[in-house]
């Protein structure tokens, strides 16, 4: 029994995207090359969360530097097209139909799912595959989906007495920041009392799916 400490070679500092997540979509932005439909980009995502994370672990398993830009305004068009395609991607295979599922669960629920399955699952990823995506599930019923998020585990720490976990982060919400989850699994039954220590409201998580791709080089 002791203290498991886990570290991927993926740091926010060096790898995380210098801008935070906050971007306007104006209608001169197109997606037609990528959904070959139009879309209004406004009434489909509130940021790029699961983009900016899904990107940066392209640019860090490809051995690509993260892009310097440090600015929403600006990012090269193409970069942000890959922003916008990589955001569709952390989309798929189910993961919006997983999302409202755990949405409308309850929070008892939640609690088993990531003491029992989630959490063991997170901590081999780290530490025998290495950064992984999680969706962050921050609201319950459907009104406020988009109010979810995604973000990029790095690494974590588990004392085996206690059940106590950390898990850090790449929040592209915090760029150049660590932000990290705590839980403890001690007895989900009664609750894991799971929260992020940047303060947003915290009900479960899940591991998404992800398939590495090749960014496009922008200094």
């Amino acid at each position: 029994m002791g203290m498991e400490m886990v570290r991927t070679g993926f740091t926010a500092t060096e790898h995380g995207f210098k801008f935070v997540n906050s971007f306007g979509f104006p209608d001169s932005v197109s997606l037609s090359a990528i959904t070959r439909r139009p879309v209004v980009l406004d009434d489909l995502v509130v940021g790029l969360c699961g983009g900016m994370s899904f990107a940066a672990l392209d640019y860090y398993k490809g051995n690509k530097p993260i892009p310097t830009v440090d600015t929403v305004s600006t990012i090269p068009s193409r970069l942000l097209l890959y922003l916008l395609a990589r955001q569709l991607d952390s989309l798929a295979q189910g993961t919006v139909i997983k999302v409202l599922a755990w949405t409308l669960r309850r929070d008892d629920s939640l609690a088993m799912s990531v003491a029992g399955w989630e959490a063991p699952k997170l901590r081999k990823q780290l530490s025998q595959v290495g950064p992984a995506v999680l969706a962050l599930i921050r609201v319950g019923g459907v009104t406020q989906l988009m109010q979810n998020h995604q973000v990029v585990a790095t690494g974590y720490d588990f004392d085996e007495e206690t059940k106590q976990m950390v898990v850090y982060l790449y929040d592209p919400n915090y760029p150049g920041e660590m932000p990290f989850l705590e839980m403890n699994l001690t007895k989900p039954s009664t609750g894991i009392a799971l929260k992020q220590s940047s303060g947003e409201a915290l009900r479960g998580f899940f591991v998404l799916g992800y398939g590495r791709k090749t960014p496009p080089n922008v200094s």
